[in-house]
């Protein structure tokens, strides 16, 4: 089964798959029927699944559930989609396996995060699974596709939000086939009011809940008690770093595989006042390192890092944005010939072509700005768009890439404003369409091995780290209060 297979089989009897209905102006009236965080009471709501430590074995599911204690006996219950179910079987037939889960408080609110990690599941065949207990009740059976053995196909936005623009997207993408779903950070826009939180997750659980999401924190995560929230509601593997500085809680940076490509997410020093950003740094240029190595093996065909901040953008107001940190993130970035960087932050769409240093650079990477998942439309400089910029596109949209051998094929689908004035822009006023196309290729095998690089040390890397912190927290001040 594919996932269109899949809907095809759940058809309209699955709930599940409606989107709610839309929140005006981002706090809004509760979809009738759902509690103001969007469940019936008491019972488990918030779905969204995750990868564990492998992409074909393992699914994560985090939920929620209100109430000042945890639910008694909370488990995932899990097992295939076999050959020949309908969509009653799929949700009546008894599953063979359970995970207990593990309860946190939810900061804010007066309820509590559960997360469970389904290990060894058949690689081959769609999970199905539900969240709950005899003694609160159960979600309905949810289904996930399999990660698909060879092509597969990802979908890639940030700074989203609450608002009809962002529902907008948010049924785009759900009509939309894909096996993974990256989050370029600026989540929700709760800025501290967590029942903002419920909210985005009570809108985005018919997608979150049935296929795989990973996110990376924005600036916005980080005024929520400097991303604690973000730790404590979603459930990330954990990084190589955890090993030697005894983990990273809620995994804000982390890499997997998803079959030959590697995938490194970071925080780009938005959450600078947790104190793990040396941690980071160290970790983000061991696994880049790492991940070169094996693609000069013929292990890996394409490196792609995903974080929240641009390297370089033509948003107005915000160019260059170059402060230290930036400068040695970008070092690492072509030290070991990453192919693709996957951001947002600023709300426009921007494709580079292959680049470095703010220069055209058939060696370097190239910069996906997808900033345009709704939280608000903004404008490009009125000098025109630098000389490595491709694309550029204003209104609310997402990227999809497919990833055949070793070609990544990729659109962009946008829909565009009413207009350009204040008002007229924060008003769609067309359908979502392709409106860019592109091609990256794998690097040849030679060019891969010039790549291979040892990793370097805290004497090189944290030698200005004064300096990097100090100008990490001037850039997310300026974000905080220019959004």
């Amino acid at each position: 089964m594919n996932r269109r297979d899949l809907i095809k089989t759940l058809g309209a009897g699955g709930a599940t798959l409606a989107m709610s209905g839309c929140l005006e102006g981002g706090r809004g009236m509760a979809p009738a029927g759902l509690s103001p965080r969007g469940a019936a009471a008491g019972a488990p709501r918030g779905l969204h699944v995750s990868l564990g430590n492998d992409a074909a074995s393992t699914r994560s599911v985090t939920w929620f559930h209100d109430g000042t204690e945890p639910p008694a006996g909370a488990v995932l219950e899990f097992d295939a989609v076999l050959p020949g179910m309908d969509a009653a079987q799929i949700q009546t037939t008894p599953m063979n396996l359970r995970v207990p889960a593990q309860a946190d408080p939810t900061p804010g609110v007066e309820a509590w995060t559960l997360r469970a990690t389904a290990e060894n599941i058949d690689p081959e065949r769609p999970l199905r699974y539900r969240v709950g207990s005899q003694a609160t009740g159960w979600s309905p059976v949810q289904v996930v596709a399999p990660t698909p053995s060879g092509d597969f196909r990802f979908t890639h936005f940030g700074d989203h939000g609450i608002s009809a623009r962002a529902q907008a997207l948010s049924r785009q993408v759900l009509a939309d086939d894909s096996d993974l779903l990256l989050l370029a950070g600026d989540l929700s826009y709760a800025n501290g009011d967590q029942p903002i939180w419920d909210t985005w997750f009570a809108q985005n659980e018919p997608l979150f809940a049935q296929r795989v999401m990973m996110a990376a924190p924005g600036n916005h995560e980080e005024e929520d008690d400097a991303g604690r929230t973000f730790k404590n509601r979603f459930t990330h593997p954990n990084p190589m770093s955890s090993q030697i500085f005894g983990g990273n809680p809620g995994s804000t940076f982390y890499s997997f595989d998803y079959n030959r490509v590697h995938f490194l997410v970071t925080t780009a020093g938005a959450l600078i006042n947790d104190a793990t950003l040396p941690e980071e740094i160290l970790a983000i240029e061991t696994d880049l390192a790492l991940a070169a190595a094996r693609r000069a093996a013929g292990q890996l065909d394409f490196i792609v890092v995903m974080q929240h901040f641009t390297i370089w953008t033509d948003q107005i107001g915000r160019s260059p944005a170059n402060p230290s940190l930036v400068a040695l993130e970008e070092n690492i970035l072509l030290r070991y010939g990453v192919d693709l960087l996957l951001v947002g932050h600023d709300h426009v769409y921007q494709r580079s072509v292959p680049m470095g240093l703010g220069l055209a650079n058939p060696l370097g990477y190239v910069q996906m700005m997808v900033g345009t998942g709704g939280a608000s439309i903004r404008l490009f400089d009125e000098d025109g768009p630098q000389s490595w910029s491709a694309r550029q596109f204003i209104g609310v949209g997402y990227a999809r890439y497919r990833v055949e051998g070793r070609v990544i094929r990729g659109e962009y689908l946008g829909a565009p404003p009413v207009d350009l004035s204040d008002e007229g822009r924060q008003s769609l006023g067309g359908d979502f369409r392709v409106v860019d196309s592109f091609e990256f290729r794998a690097r040849g095998p030679e060019l891969a091995r010039q790549f291979a690089r040892p990793p370097r040390g805290p004497e090189t890397l944290l030698a200005n780290f004064e300096a990097i912190e100090r100008h990490t927290r001037e850039r997310n001040h300026h974000a905080r209060h220019h959004c």
